[in-house]
């Protein structure tokens, strides 16, 4: 996600498919959806999510919001003018080819190969609600 007044890039999980309040939160607070990720469980979403900020903390890359700001997700935004967009989407992508295949925290769950991901640009054309999963809830997107 992006919020031009801000110069922030956002990243973060949100709800199931269909029904994901905490994009549309941040919606109505200015954040733009730039692109988003679908994962079948959250564990997935984390573990990638994780990764992320691992990867930016580790470069020096701290939160450029507080709490003040935003009182949701603060910690995972960060100064445009030094992670853009383009390069958080490529950051996020290199991360899910890195983690295809790898054991999760979770006892017996595996990081699904990249091919089982979609991943959308928000301009790319309205898209249908995913189909539920065996669990019977939708997909978990990654922004």
């Amino acid at each position: 996600m992006q919020h031009h007044q801000h110069n922030a890039v956002k990243i973060g999980i949100g709800g199931t498919a269909g029904r994901n309040e905490r994009v549309n939160h941040h919606r109505r607070s200015g954040w733009a959806l730039t692109r988003d990720w679908h994962f079948t469980t959250g564990v997935e979403a984390h573990a990638v999510e994780q990764a992320v900020l691992q990867h930016l903390r580790g470069a020096g890359h701290g939160p450029h919001l507080n709490r003040d700001t935003m009182p949701n997700g603060w910690t995972e935004t960060f100064d445009a003018d030094l992670v853009t967009p383009a390069a958080l989407s490529a950051l996020v992508e290199t991360t899910i080819e890195r983690l295809a295949g790898t054991q999760t925290q979770a006892p017996g769950r595996t990081i699904l190969r990249p091919a089982r991901w979609s991943a959308r640009s928000a301009t790319a054309a309205p898209r249908r609600r995913p189909p539920a999963n065996k669990a019977g809830r939708g997909q978990l997107p990654l922004f």
